[in-house]
């Protein structure tokens, strides 16, 4: 009961998991990985299927687990969502050390070149035409399919600090983001080009 209640899900405990979200799926198994209260927890990719609040609060509680002293190892290929998580990462490709060190440096390397972002959304051209709006965004258009938005910035870091700040005080309607770019391929390919 206690780390259901931590991670969000006392409420919901007594539905079946196969009716539950991904991200509320995300969630519990945090809270699996909790139930023993062990020194060391290892997440493959946990923000996936999260929406923006989820990935915040989710973020939010991995710091406090930190704070408490437990060892949070996390493995992603978005490195916005590590850059939430913490600064000091490990840059593994094909099993071996690329780096090792302070995330900021890997980004400002990659922050040279524009960033594509993709965002699902029930009303692209909504979103498309509000973002195209914010002045770091060179492109914003609606995806081939008419279920999400391209867009292009070169001020990431600003982008989805914009963004979801968008989507909680303005109410636009995002239900997941994701960037090609931000991921440990395009990192190697920029610092190899």
């Amino acid at each position: 009961q206690r780390v259901l209640e931590r991670v969000g899900m006392a409420d919901r405990a007594d539905r079946s998991i196969k009716g539950y979200s991904k991200g509320m799926r995300q969630r519990i198994k945090l809270a699996q990985a909790m139930l023993h209260d062990p020194e060391i927890i290892l997440l493959d990719e946990p923000l996936n299927g999260l929406d923006p609040v989820g990935r915040r609060d989710y973020i939010d509680l991995l710091g406090s687990l930190a704070d408490e002293g437990k060892c949070v190892v996390v493995s992603s290929h978005i490195l916005f969502e590590v850059e939430q998580m913490t600064r000091d990462i490990l840059l593994l490709h094909r099993g071996r050390l690329l780096a090792a060190g302070d995330l900021r440096v890997i980004r400002d390397l990659m922050d040279k070149h524009p960033h594509h972002v993709r965002i699902a959304t029930p009303d692209p051209r909504r979103v498309a035409a509000t973002l195209m709006g914010l002045p770091y965004v060179l492109a914003s258009e609606v995806d081939s399919r008419g279920t999400g938005v391209e867009v292009r910035t070169r001020e990431p870091d600003l982008f989805y600090t914009e963004l979801g700040r968008m989507t909680l005080d303005e109410g636009l309607p995002i239900s997941e983001f994701s960037s090609p770019d931000n991921n440990l391929e395009s990192v190697f390919r920029y610092l190899v080009s």
